[in-house]
């Protein structure tokens, strides 16, 4: 599919809209915890705005093509919301190792079948990054992540 679109002030109006979801969960948030999120989210939204005036002034159309499957961009899309909802639920650490094990399953069988004993060899890495993603918010950024049925 090929669009021609303004992408500055597509990519800021997205901006301004994840924003926006964003901001609006913050009350259950603690004082301390919210200091980092809330500086990302008006550096997210400055850079939206910027983006969008840029593309006002000085606009600039260009042909952006999107390839691959528009079904499987909007099923992994569904399942980013389906792990935003169940993180409050399972907690962080539990539905974000389930996520990235269905991910990596559902984009590597587009170019190839994918056996158990592949997904073995790629636990690894997923449990690697997902306890990085883990330490990282937890330690060293001190944010307080959803915890649930077992972290």
């Amino acid at each position: 599919m090929i669009l021609r679109l303004n992408t500055d002030i597509a990519a800021g109006a997205v901006g301004l809209v994840f924003a926006a979801v964003l901001w609006l969960p913050r009350e259950e948030i603690g004082r301390l915890s919210i200091i980092f999120p809330r500086a990302i989210l008006v550096l997210l939204c400055l850079i939206a705005v910027a983006l969008i005036v840029k593309g006002v002034i000085r606009p600039s159309g260009r042909q952006v093509e999107i390839t691959g499957s528009p079904r499987r961009l909007f099923t992994v899309i569904a399942g980013f919301f389906l792990w935003w909802g169940l993180v409050e639920v399972l907690g962080f650490l539990v539905t974000t190792l389930v996520a990235f094990f269905a991910l990596t399953w559902y984009l590597a069988r587009v170019e190839t079948r994918v056996t158990w004993q592949r997904l073995l060899r790629w636990t690894p890495v997923i449990l690697g990054l997902v306890i990085v993603f883990y330490l990282t918010f937890k330690e060293v950024l001190n944010v307080r992540l959803p915890t649930g049925l077992l972290f």
